[in-house]
């Protein structure tokens, strides 16, 4: 005799032909049998199942139900066992769908049941077993369709989620695989407030290291760093530079220079922070551009020889080598003749980033972020309009016009929930807090998905505020300034050409003042001096010391 519950819950004789099960809640009864896997059942829980609101009778039906199932299919087929129930039968097919699922016909399961509760727990469980059986066998394309649905059905089970986005891997839509997963996980967090989601986070390191590693050809890597980069704009910074990272390294390996020019410029992702999130990664790809570019042929088009310079300029960022500020000039000067809008706007941002080699520059900066928003609503490239008003609302935060900043926050965060960028309500946020300060909202203001920004930010937001130097906090790169602070033995380094040069020169004027050391407070000074007027931190648009 076998059981099928793929389908309609069906019972076939040894003769071959169809047996007579009965009524539906005799069908009901047995699916729910089949679902416990050959486990007892107990009375209590038959009754939970099989009525939302059991009747008074509803023990006497359940065994009714089990004496007619034994009639019609065998006495030895239903075991009772102390209060409950037990399937015994030999031939099953979804307990053979089980142990291999490619090995059984599919049909939707219990497909005669009404959807109570366990009939939809136990459909969207095999659906899933035979979808991970499917990918594992690289069929995932043919499930895309059907686990759409089955995951906007089921907004709130994870492995709906992680399956879809495997299929949409396998059908070769990396994008919206990545797309899915960080929807899943933006629910997930909105409403049971978690701080990680295992299961998506996994699933989404799968897919950005496959994409590295499926083989060294242009498509496969290029395609890598394109994957990298939007996973970044997203959020998935950290993740998204490492296989940036891994891809501009085996493109290098394979000695082919536009190849590795195509790799390392795919990552179009914009950058409004002059710290790197990995200094030693973020070096490692400047040497392989540099190196890339003196091996490019004299006929590589034009706009990938701008695109890498302006690699070059946007990640050597910090400093004062002169180098740097002249790949970025000299991207924008052949982004221009070239006439190419996606181009432009990338030397743009290299401008921008090496904007901050002298101090005093945010009118400077304000004129590129109107640039860049004028261009990119243009030519319809939202990244980079996003970019342009998060730098206006920071240059305009340090000339200190909060109404015009304030305008360029309210246009990036629409910006931010059309196109899905949350790391954009990380920045805004800080703009609110530097507008009205409160510790409470510093100590709660979560950087952690970006580690550049990260570093020393709540240390120096709660020094803003007149508190204390606290050394127990985490200063990152600016420790020797809250050291000298406190302890008057310890030298001050000239701060880095990045956003807190100025808030790092104040604070070397403070230091020097408690020191009475004129030759420091001179050197204070004459740093500050092309910013005077300007608001100290305000090139962060999220601290502020006060006008210069």
């Amino acid at each position: 005799m076998q059981i099928r519950v793929l389908g309609p819950v069906t019972v076939i004789g040894t003769d071959g032909r169809v047996v007579a099960v009965g009524s539906k809640r005799r069908r009901e009864l047995l699916g729910r049998l089949v679902a416990a896997g050959g486990r007892v059942v107990s009375l209590e829980a038959l009754i939970d199942d099989l009525w939302e609101d059991p009747p008074a009778g509803a023990v006497g039906a359940v065994r009714t139900f089990v004496s007619e199932l034994r009639a019609a299919l065998g006495s030895d087929v239903i075991e009772t066992v102390g209060r409950g129930y037990v399937l015994r039968a030999a031939d099953v097919d979804v307990w053979r769908f089980e142990k291999s699922p490619s090995s059984v016909s599919w049909g939707e399961p219990y497909a005669d049941l009404d959807p109570s509760p366990w009939v939809l727990q136990e459909r969207a469980r095999l659906l899933e077993l035979r979808a991970r059986a499917l990918l594992d066998q690289g069929r995932g394309a043919s499930l895309v369709c059907e686990l759409s649905s089955f995951a906007a059905a089921h907004p709130w089970r994870e492995k709906a989620q992680v399956l879809l986005a495997h299929a949409l891997y396998q059908d070769g839509r990396q994008v919206e695989a990545l797309d899915v997963l960080r929807e899943a996980r933006g629910r997930l967090v909105d409403r049971f407030g978690l701080d990680a989601v295992p299961d998506l986070d996994r699933a989404e390191d799968d897919i950005l290291r496959h994409a590295v590693a499926r083989g060294g050809s242009y498509a496969r890597l290029r395609s890598a760093s394109v994957v990298a980069g939007e996973a970044a704009l997203t959020g998935g910074l950290a993740l998204a530079q490492a296989q940036r990272f891994a891809a501009v390294a085996e493109a290098e390996r394979l000695g082919d220079p536009l190849l590795t020019a195509r790799v390392l410029t795919a990552y179009d992702v914009p950058s409004n922070w002059t710290v790197p999130d990995d200094a030693a990664r973020a070096g490692a790809l400047v040497e392989a551009a540099r190196r890339t570019l003196r091996l490019l042929p004299a006929d590589a088009p034009v706009a990938l020889r701008a695109r890498l310079l302006a690699v070059i300029a946007l990640e050597h960022r910090g400093t004062r080598d002169l180098w740097a500020a002249e790949a970025a000039c000299e991207a924008e000067r052949l982004a221009r003749e070239l006439g190419d809008p996606a181009v432009l706007v990338v030397a743009l941002n290299a401008r921008f980033m090496q904007s901050f080699q002298q101090p005093g520059r945010s009118a400077e900066r304000a004129r590129i972020a109107a640039e860049l928003i004028e261009v990119s609503a243009r030519h319809d490239l939202p990244a980079y309009e996003t970019l342009g008003h998060l730098v206006g609302m920071q240059a305009w935060s340090a000339l200190g016009d909060f109404t015009a900043a304030a305008r360029h926050a309210a246009a990036v965060e629409q910006l931010a929930e059309i196109h899905e960028t949350p790391l954009v309500h990380v920045f805004t946020a800080g703009f609110r807090l530097m507008r009205a300060p409160d510790e409470a909202g510093y100590r709660a203001l979560d950087l952690s998905c970006m580690p550049g920004v990260e570093a020393g930010f709540l240390p120096l937001a709660l020094l803003s505020l007149g508190l204390p130097p606290d050394l127990t906090l985490d200063w990152g790169p600016y420790r020797p300034w809250a050291e000298a602070l406190v302890m008057a033995d310890r030298d001050v380094p000239t701060p880095r050409a990045d956003h807190y040069y100025e808030v790092l020169w104040w604070i070397t004027a403070r230091i020097a003042e408690q020191r009475g050391d004129e030759v420091l407070a001179a050197a204070a000074r004459e740093a500050l001096e092309p910013a005077s007027g300007e608001i100290i931190g305000g090139t962060t648009a999220m601290i502020s010391f006060g006008r210069l």
